[in-house]
C-alpha cells in the first residue's frame, strides 16, 4: 500500500473517497444501470477506490515513469466529475419544461433529446473508465484541469495558450472577471437600446419584426434613442480586449512586478548585497513590463476614448455597403500579409521555386558581418501588420457588433444579448490582437458561409465567428493529423527498421475507416494519435495542452560557484562530460531568442506562426527545437531544446537530409531531363510534398559564437613549444605582480623579505629536481638548476617594461633590486606547482605537461614545496598572479604562432599580455566568468577542456576558442502534429510498455518525419537533450531593429512614446513637491528650534527624513526599475535638499546623532546584516567590523527580543564620511551583551 507523505494528500485522497461513495449512491438512485451494469458500475466504484490506496506503478497516463501520485487521484477525480455532471443534467432534464425556448442555427438547445442523449452518454462513459484508464485515454487529473481551462479560455474567450495550472486558473479567471465587468456595462447598454419615437412622439420598442428577422439589415439601427450607453461599452470592451491581449498567461511575470514594486524590504537586500552575476534579463525584464504596462495604460485610454466618439456618430449602423467595404479591405490585407508574402520568402515558394522570390538581405552572404536590415518587403509587411490589426479588424467588429445589437436584444433579451455580445466581442478582438496568422481564414470562411450558402442560419457575424473560429481550429488540427498519418504510412517512406514493420504494413489496410475515426475524434478532443512502437497501427492518446510537458524546467548550470571545491580540484582525473560544457552555447542562444524572437516573428522571418508550432533551428554545430507555446501582442512564449553536437548516425542522417542541396535533383519519374532555372525538379517537387516538415529559411542570422576546437598535444608537441610557453607563463606572472595592488605591501612586508633572503643572491640556484633546461630558458646546465642570474639575463628587460608602463618609479638598473627577487620567487612558485602537477601525469600516454597545464588551468595550486612557503603570509596572491598567468600564458602561446615577430622584443609581449586581459576571457569551462562572459557577448573566448572518448583516448585535451560572431540558422517547420505524435509514441512505448532498447526501430532515422531528432528532444530519460529552456518570453519592445522604424512599437507610437515621457514627468514633479511638503510641513511634536523645542524637531525632523526617503524610493520606480537604481543613484549624486531657503534647522541640529548611546531592543530579525563587506562603510574601530560579523558570532545568533546599546549610526547623504550610510536607510551598530556587536536598520529595533 502507498504512504501518505503529506497531510495534503491525506486529506485530498479522504475527500475523494468521500465524495466518490456520495456519487455513487446518487447515480444508482437515479435507475439508469439495471441487472449486470449494476455489479459493473460497482466494479467502477471499487477500481476507483482502491486506486486511492494502492496507485498504479506506470501508468499509461502518467508522463514520469515510476510512481505518480497525482495519477493514484486521478480515477476517483474522473469518476467524481463524470458523475455530478451527468447527475445534474439528470436533475435538469426532470425539470426542462419550465426552461424557455432557446435556438440558435435551427437547433433548439433546450430540447429533452438532447440532454437525455449528454447524460446516458455520461453514464455509458463512466462504464468504460477500467478501459479508458488501462489504455492511457484520460489524463492526469492537473493536466486536465490546465487543459480544460486552457480551451474554454482560448476557443471562448479568445486567449492565449497556458503554462501551468496556476497559470491556467489566472488566464481563465481574469477572462470571467473582465466578462463580467462587461456584462455590466453591456445590460446597461442594452436596457434603452431598443427604443424608438414612433410617430405620436411615443417612445416603442424596436423588435426584430421590424429588420424582416435579418440580423445584419442597418434599417432603424441609428433610430435610437440613445447610443451613448452602447458606444461606451463597445469603446471598454475594445480596451479591455486590447489589454488582456497584451499580457501573458503567466502569472508569475506580474507577481515579479508587484513584489519589486511594493516589497522594499527585499530591494534593500539587493541594494546591500555584493555584486552577483545571475540572470542578467532579470532587471531588463522588469523594465520592460513596467514600460509596457504604462504604455498600455496610455493606449487603452485612447482605445476607449477614441471608440466611443466613433460610435456615437451612428457611422456604424447608416449603411452595410461601408462594412461590407471594411470587410473586403480586411479579408484581402489578410491575404497579402499571411498567404501571398509568407510563401514568396520561403525557401521553396510553393514547393516549386528553388529559391525564395524575396529574397533576404543576408540570403547571398557567405559570412554576415552586421544585425540583419530590415528589408523593404519586411517594412511592408510591417505596416500592413500594424494596420490590420489595429485598424481593420476592429473597425469590422465594431460594424459587426453595432448591425447585430438589436437582432441579439430580441433575440435573446437584455441579459442574453450583453452576454453574447460580451463574449463573443472579447472573441473577436482578442483574436484579432495576438494570433492573426489564420484569422483571416476564419474571417473569409465566415462571410461566405453565412451570407451565400447559409444566410438563413446567420445569427449575427459576432456569433458566427465565435462558432466558425472553433470549428475553424478543429478542422486545422485535422487536416495536420492526416497530413502526417499519409506521410508516415506512405509504402515508399517506411524504413524497415524492423521484421514486424514489415508485416503490419499490409495489415493497414482494412484497418483505414479506423484511422480515420480516431483521427476525427482526437482533432475535437485536441489529443494526439500516435503510432504503436512507431508502426503503422495508430492509436489515440490522452488530451494535452498546447505546452504539452507537464514538467516546469528551472534549469540550473552546475559550475564553480555551486560545485564542491574537491570535485573541481578532481575534475581531471574523471571525464567531464562535454554535453554539459555545450549547453551553455544553448542556454546563449535561449537569451538571443528571447530578445529578437518577437520582433523576427512578426516581420516574417519565420514564415507563418501559431501557437503550438515546433520548428528546428540548425546550424554547423547546434541544432535545437523551439516550440512555440504562447503567441500574444506584443511577445511570444517559447522553449528551446538543444540537441547534443556529436549525435547518432541517425541524427547526422536526418540533419543531412536537411541541409542536403536542392539543385542537383534533375529527375522526372524515371529519366533526368533537368529543371526549369529557377524551378525545382518533378521528382524533387513530388518528394519535397511528402515531408511533415519545411525550410522556411536558410538565412536566418542571430549573434552567437562561432566554435572552434583544437587538438592542444598539437601546440605542445616539441620542446620548444613548451619552452615558449613557460616563457609566457614567466612574463605573465611577472606582468601581474607588477600590476597588483598588493605590490606595494609585498615589497614591504618584512616577513616575506626575510624569507627570500636567500633568493636575493646572485649566485642563487634552484637545484629542484623538477626544473630541466628542455621547458626552462633560465636553467644552467653547469649549475644543475634556475639560476638568479640567468634569469636576469632573460627576464629583467620585461621587468622593466611592466615597471615603465605603469609607471614605477623604480631603480632596477642594480640587479639586486628586491622586485627583482620577487618576481623570481614567484616564477619558481608558479613553476614548481606546474611541474608538480605535469610529474603526476601517467606517461603512458605522453601528457605530463598538458596535465599539469589542466591541473593549474582549473585553479589547482597548492604549494607544498618547503621553499615557497614564504607565499602563505600572502595567500590571495595565488589567486591573483599565479593562476591568471598559467591562462593568459596559453592565450599569448597561441598566438604568437600568428604575430610570432611581435612577440620578440618585450614592448610586443606586454601589449599582447594587456589586449589578452583586456579583450580577451581565458578561464576553464566550468568557472562562473566563463559563463558570465558568454552571457555578455565577450568578443573572444578561450578554454582548455579534458574530453576522453574513444576518439580521442590518447588525447583527451582540447582548445575551446570562441569568437562571437553572427551565425546563419536554417529555419524548419515542423508538422507540430507529428512532433506530439512521436512524442507520444515514445511516451507509451518506454512508460507503459517498458521497451529499453536502446537501438529500437522507433528511435531510428526517418527522413520525412526527422523522427530521431524529435524523440531525441523529449524529456529525459525518454529523450536526451542537453539543454531543455525554462520558459522564456520574447517582448517586442526589446528587438532592437523592429523598433527603429516607424511604426516599430506597434502599441507605443511616437506619439505615445512621448505622452509616457510626460506622464513619467508629471509623476517626478509631484513627487518632488509632496517630498519638499514633507519636508517643510510642521509634524506632530515639531518645535521650533529657537523655542526650545529641540527634541520635537528631532523628531518631527525623522518623520519627514523617513517619509521623503520613501517617496524618493517610489519616484526611481517610474524609470522602470526598482530600489537598486535608486540606491545606485543616490549613493554616486550628493542629496540636495529641494527648497534650501525654506525654515530648517542648522546642519550641526540637522545631522546630531539619534541613536548613539541609547537602550534598544531588537524588533526584526530580518533587518540585520550577518555578512559585511567591511569597505561598505567606514568603521570606528576596524576591529568592530569583524566582530559584527556571523562568523565571529559562531554559535550565538541575535534574537528578537535582545537588548543592547547603539554605539555608533551610519546616516544617508551624511556630510561626514565616518557617519554616512552606503544605502538611503539609517544603520546602526548595537553592542550586545558578552561583547557581541550586531549590524541593523534602524527598522529592525525600538528604544527601550
Amino acid at each position: 500500500m502507498d504512504r501518505n507523505v503529506t497531510v495534503l494528500e491525506m486529506v485530498v485522497t479522504v475527500v475523494l473517497a468521500v465524495l466518490v461513495c456520495i456519487v455513487a449512491g446518487l447515480l444508482l438512485a437515479t435507475g439508469f444501470y439495471r441487472d449486470f451494469w449494476i455489479f459493473w458500475f460497482c466494479f467502477v466504484v471499487a477500481t476507483a477506490h482502491f486506486s486511492l490506496v494502492k496507485s498504479v506503478h506506470g501508468d499509461p497516463a502518467s508522463p514520469i515513469p515510476g510512481q505518480n501520485r497525482i495519477t493514484a487521484a486521478s480515477r476517483a477525480f474522473y469518476f467524481v466529475l463524470v458523475g455530478v455532471v451527468g447527475f445534474c443534467i439528470n436533475v435538469a432534464l426532470e425539470q426542462i419544461d419550465s426552461f424557455p425556448p432557446l435556438c440558435a442555427y435551427g437547433f433548439n438547445l433546450n430540447n429533452p433529446s438532447v440532454f437525455s442523449f449528454v447524460r446516458d452518454g455520461l453514464f455509458i462513459l463512466i462504464l468504460f473508465f477500467p478501459l479508458l484508464f488501462a489504455w492511457g485515454l484520460l489524463p492526469q487529473a492537473d493536466t486536465f484541469i490546465i487543459y480544460l481551462a486552457e480551451q474554454i479560455d482560448m476557443h471562448i474567450f479568445g486567449g492565449t495558450a497556458a503554462t501551468g495550472l496556476v497559470c491556467a486558473f489566472y488566464a481563465l479567471g481574469r477572462s470571467i472577471l473582465a466578462t463580467a465587468v462587461l456584462w455590466c456595462l453591456g445590460f446597461a447598454a442594452f436596457y434603452n437600446l431598443g427604443e424608438k419615437r414612433n410617430s405620436n412622439g411615443d417612445t416603442v420598442r424596436y423588435t426584430c419584426a421590424d429588420l424582416d428577422t435579418d440580423p445584419n439589415d442597418p434599417r432603424g439601427q441609428c433610430e435610437i434613442t440613445d447610443r451613448v450607453a452602447l458606444s461606451f461599452f463597445c469603446g471598454a470592451l475594445v480596451a479591455v480586449s486590447y489589454c488582456l491581449s497584451r499580457s501573458t498567461s503567466n502569472h508569475e511575470y506580474i507577481w515579479d512586478m508587484l513584489t519589486r514594486l511594493l516589497n522594499k524590504k527585499m530591494r534593500e537586500k539587493q541594494q546591500s548585497s555584493p555584486d552577483n552575476v545571475s540572470d542578467p534579463l532579470g532587471e531588463i525584464y522588469f523594465q520592460t513590463l513596467w514600460r509596457r504596462l504604462l504604455t498600455d495604460l496610455l493606449v487603452a485610454m485612447f482605445t476607449f476614448v477614441a471608440v466611443t466618439a466613433l460610435n456615437v456618430t451612428s457611422v456604424f449602423c447608416r449603411s452595410e455597403i461601408p462594412a461590407y467595404i471594411i470587410y473586403s479591405l480586411t479579408c484581402v490585407t489578410g491575404v497579402v500579409n499571411h498567404y501571398i508574402i509568407p510563401h514568396v520568402r520561403k525557401e521553396m515558394p510553393w514547393l516549386c521555386c528553388a529559391e525564395p522570390i524575396v529574397k533576404a538581405s543576408e540570403w547571398d552572404c557567405y559570412e554576415v558581418q552586421e544585425h540583419p536590415r530590415v528589408t523593404v518587403i519586411e517594412r511592408f509587411l510591417q505596416l500592413s501588420l500594424y494596420v490590420e490589426k489595429n485598424i481593420l479588424y476592429p473597425l469590422s467588429f465594431l460594424f459587426a457588433l453595432n448591425l447585430s445589437a438589436l437582432h441579439y436584444q430580441t433575440r435573446f433579451g437584455e441579459f442574453g444579448a450583453a452576454l453574447v455580445l460580451t463574449v463573443a466581442g472579447m472573441k473577436l478582438f482578442r483574436s484579432s490582437f495576438t494570433e492573426l496568422s489564420r484569422q483571416y481564414l476564419v474571417f473569409i470562411f465566415t462571410l461566405f458561409f453565412f451570407n451565400f450558402d447559409y444566410r438563413h442560419l446567420s445569427e449575427g457575424l459576432p456569433l458566427d465567428y465565435l462558432i466558425i473560429g472553433i470549428l475553424f481550429s478543429k478542422f486545422y488540427d485535422l487536416l495536420l493529423k492526416m497530413y502526417f498519418i499519409f506521410i508516415y504510412i506512405a509504402p515508399w517512406q517506411i524504413s524497415w527498421s524492423s521484421p514486424g514493420h514489415i508485416i503490419a504494413q499490409p495489415l493497414l489496410v482494412p484497418h483505414a475507416p479506423n484511422i480515420f475515426f480516431q483521427t476525427l475524434i482526437a482533432s475535437i478532443v485536441g489529443c494526439p494519435i500516435n503510432p504503436v512502437v512507431a508502426s503503422t497501427f495508430f492509436t489515440l492518446s490522452y488530451a494535452r495542452p498546447v505546452k504539452y510537458w507537464e514538467k516546469d524546467y528551472n534549469t540550473r548550470r552546475s559550475d564553480s560557484s555551486n560545485t564542491r571545491l574537491d570535485s573541481q580540484l578532481e575534475g581531471s582525473l574523471r571525464n567531464p562530460n562535454p554535453d554539459q560544457l555545450d549547453s551553455l552555447f544553448y542556454e546563449h542562444l535561449t537569451w538571443v531568442l528571447q530578445k529578437s524572437l518577437c520582433g523576427d516573428l512578426l516581420l516574417g522571418r519565420w514564415g507563418r506562426v501559431t501557437s503550438g508550432d515546433f520548428f528546428i533551428l540548425t546550424s554547423d554545430r547546434l541544432n535545437a527545437l523551439v516550440h512555440i507555446i504562447e503567441i500574444g501582442n506584443g511577445f511570444v512564449t517559447f522553449q528551446l531544446r538543444g540537441l547534443e553536437f556529436r549525435g547518432t548516425y541517425c541524427h547526422q542522417r536526418e540533419v543531412e537530409a536537411i541541409t542536403e542541396s536542392i539543385t542537383d535533383d534533375v529527375g522526372c519519374c524515371c529519366c533526368e531531363p533537368g529543371h526549369l532555372p529557377f524551378f525545382l525538379s518533378c521528382n524533387k517537387a513530388m518528394s519535397s510534398r511528402w515531408l511533415a516538415w519545411e525550410v522556411v529559411s536558410s538565412c536566418y542570422t542571430l549573434h552567437g559564437y562561432s566554435i572552434a576546437e583544437n587538438q592542444a598535444h598539437l601546440v605542445f608537441n616539441t620542446f620548444d613549444y613548451k619552452r615558449g610557453y613557460i616563457t609566457y607563463y614567466c612574463k605573465s606572472i611577472i606582468f601581474l605582480l607588477v600590476r597588483s595592488p598588493r605590490l606595494a605591501s609585498l615589497l614591504a612586508n618584512q616577513g616575506i623579505r626575510d624569507a627570500l633572503s636567500r633568493l636575493h643572491n646572485t649566485s642563487y640556484v634552484d637545484q629542484d629536481a623538477l626544473f630541466d633546461e628542455t621547458r626552462n630558458c633560465d636553467y644552467s646546465h653547469s649549475l644543475g638548476g634556475v639560476s638568479r642570474e640567468r634569469f636576469i639575463v632573460y627576464y629583467l628587460t620585461f621587468i622593466r617594461e611592466c615597471v615603465t608602463q605603469q609607471g614605477l618609479h623604480m631603480d632596477l638598473d642594480q640587479a639586486d633590486s628586491f622586485l627583482v627577487t620577487l618576481c623570481f620567487a614567484f616564477t619558481l612558485l608558479g613553476r614548481r606547482m606546474f611541474f608538480q602537477h605535469a610529474q603526476s601525469g601517467s606517461s603512458r600516454r605522453g601528457d605530463n605537461f598538458m596535465n599539469g597545464l589542466y591541473r593549474m588551468f582549473l585553479g589547482d595550486a597548492r604549494p607544498n614545496h618547503p621553499g615557497d612557503e614564504w607565499v602563505f603570509q600572502d595567500v590571495d596572491s595565488i589567486q591573483d598572479i599565479i593562476i591568471p598567468a598559467a591562462r593568459i600564458a596559453l592565450k599569448v602561446h597561441q598566438d604568437n604562432f600568428a604575430f610570432s615577430e611581435e612577440y620578440e622584443t618585450a614592448h610586443g609581449v606586454y601589449e599582447a599580455i594587456q589586449d589578452v586581459m583586456n579583450n580577451h576571457v581565458v578561464t576553464h569551462e566550468n568557472d562562473r566568468t566563463w559563463r558570465n562572459a558568454v552571457v555578455t557577448n565577450k568578443p573572444s573566448l578561450l578554454a582548455l577542456r579534458y574530453q576522453r572518448t574513444e576518439e580521442s583516448y590518447i588525447y583527451p585535451y582540447k582548445l575551446i576558442r570562441l569568437t562571437s560572431k553572427f551565425i546563419k540558422f536554417r529555419v524548419i517547420k515542423v508538422n507540430r502534429e507529428c512532433v506530439r505524435a512521436l512524442w507520444t509514441s515514445q511516451r507509451q512505448e518506454l512508460i507503459f510498455l517498458r521497451n529499453s532498447d536502446s537501438e529500437r526501430g522507433s528511435i531510428q532515422n526517418h527522413k520525412p518525419t526527422l523522427r530521431n531528432m524529435i524523440n531525441s528532444s523529449m524529456d529525459l530519460p525518454i529523450g536526451y537533450p542537453i539543454y531543455v529552456s525554462p520558459l522564456h518570453t520574447s517582448y517586442l519592445d526589446r528587438h532592437e531593429t523592429y523598433n527603429k522604424t516607424l511604426f516599430g512599437r506597434a502599441t507605443d507610437p511616437l506619439w505615445l512614446a512621448q505622452g509616457a515621457r510626460v506622464v513619467r514627468k508629471l509623476c517626478d514633479t509631484c513627487a518632488k513637491h509632496y517630498q519638499g511638503s514633507l519636508a517643510g510641513k510642521p509634524t506632530q511634536g515639531t518645535a521650533n528650534p529657537t523655542d526650545g523645542g529641540e527634541e520635537g524637531g528631532r523628531e518631527g525632523r525623522m518623520g519627514a527624513e523617513d517619509r521623503s526617503v520613501s517617496v524618493d524610493s517610489l519616484t526611481g520606480l517610474q524609470y522602470g526599475r526598482g530600489g537598486a537604481e535608486g540606491g545606485a543613484r543616490g549613493g554616486a549624486e550628493p542629496y540636495q535638499d529641494p527648497f534650501p531657503d525654506s525654515d530648517s534647522d542648522s546642519d550641526e541640529q540637522l545631522w546630531r546623532p539619534m541613536w548613539v548611546s541609547k537602550q534598544v531592543v531588537i524588533t526584526d530579525e530580518g533587518e540585520i546584516f550577518e555578512n559585511i563587506n567591511p569597505d561598505w562603510l567606514t568603521w570606528p574601530d576596524p576591529k568592530l567590523a569583524a566582530k559584527a560579523e556571523k562568523s565571529h558570532w559562531r554559535s550565538w545568533r541575535p534574537q528578537k527580543g535582545m537588548e543592547g546599546e547603539v554605539v555608533h549610526e551610519w546616516r544617508p547623504f551624511h556630510k561626514e564620511t565616518a557617519k554616512r550610510s552606503h544605502i538611503d536607510k539609517v544603520l546602526v551598530l548595537v553592542r550586545m551583551a558578552d561583547d557581541y556587536y550586531v549590524l541593523t536598520r534602524e527598522q529592525g529595533i525600538k528604544e527601550v
